[in-house]
């Protein structure tokens, strides 16, 4: 009897202890867990909130984060699905590439600096990535150039979409001419991809991380630093054919000058390889 008493006492104990840890963990939990989204305005004081995280991180860097701007389609040519299914694939999984629980499941993952210092600021993973899309979208945004207009490349993208949409013919029953046409007009999916999401972008963000820039070009994700359009440009479909002539083709008509011309900026190789002459 004693030894059941014992017993008894020994577990009203531990289940004493476990209410007590309960409602400790209760009282640390997060208390706001709403996640920013990126058609929502970003605050001075939220900003603030985030470059705080960062500046506990190692280097005052973050983790890398999971890409969400997919390169174009790259269908194998054996692919034996039909057109219109490939493309309804890759919509859905370019969709999945936003989803917040996919980035946090892959950013940051065993990172103890990171876990530490979203633990000091109460701010959970989540929260933290929807600031990063919020805040590296609206950097984005401030890359393009005026000629690029979302709402044209979402129209016109759409439309192409569409016609591949209807094209029920196994990709891999195409030409090899088809096929790079078929390819070339699936481009259409990762750009309307993108600039949807893009002109969900306030004027807001797009301000705010224009006063805090020099702060934001040292921590946001590399991919939200430069022209999020410019990799899946078409140069003849977007400039035109260089030079067209009314009349007879001559070179007399050419008239050329350093402020038309359009000049590249990749830098050069730094070991050119040397050309033998035979």
């Amino acid at each position: 009897m004693a030894k059941f008493k014992h017993r008894l006492s020994s577990l009203l104990c531990c289940l004493s202890g476990l209410l007590l840890c309960s409602a400790g963990c209760s009282n640390e939990s997060l208390e706001y867990t709403e996640l920013k989204q990126i058609n929502e305005k970003v605050t001075e004081a939220e900003l603030k909130r985030y470059l705080k995280i960062v500046e506990l991180l190692p280097q005052q860097k973050l983790p890398t984060f999971p890409s969400v701007y997919a390169p174009a389609p790259a269908w194998s040519h054996i692919r034996s699905l039909p057109i219109e299914d490939l493309v309804n694939s890759e919509q859905t999984n370019l969709s999945l590439l936003w989803e917040v629980e996919r980035i946090r499941d892959q950013f940051g993952i065993r990172n103890r600096s990171l876990k530490k210092a979203l633990r000091r600021r109460d701010m959970s993973k989540e929260q933290f990535v929807s600031y990063t899309l919020a805040l590296g979208l609206a950097a984005s945004r401030n890359q393009l150039r005026e000629d690029q207009n979302l709402e044209d490349v979402i129209e016109k993208g759409n439309k192409t979409i569409h016609q591949l949409q209807l094209d029920k013919r196994p990709f891999s029953s195409l030409s090899l001419e088809e096929r790079h046409r078929t390819l070339h007009e699936a481009m259409w999916i990762s750009r309307v991809n993108r600039a949807e999401h893009l002109i969900q972008v306030p004027p807001e963000n797009m301000n705010l991380v224009k006063a805090h820039w020099d702060e934001l070009q040292k921590v946001l994700p590399p991919e939200f630093l430069k022209n999020p359009l410019d990799e899946l440009t078409d140069i003849l479909e977007e400039r035109g054919i260089p030079f067209t002539f009314a009349k007879d083709d001559s070179d007399e008509l050419l008239h050329w000058t350093s402020t038309n011309a359009i000049i590249g900026s990749d830098e050069p190789d730094p070991e050119p390889k040397q050309i033998k002459i035979q």
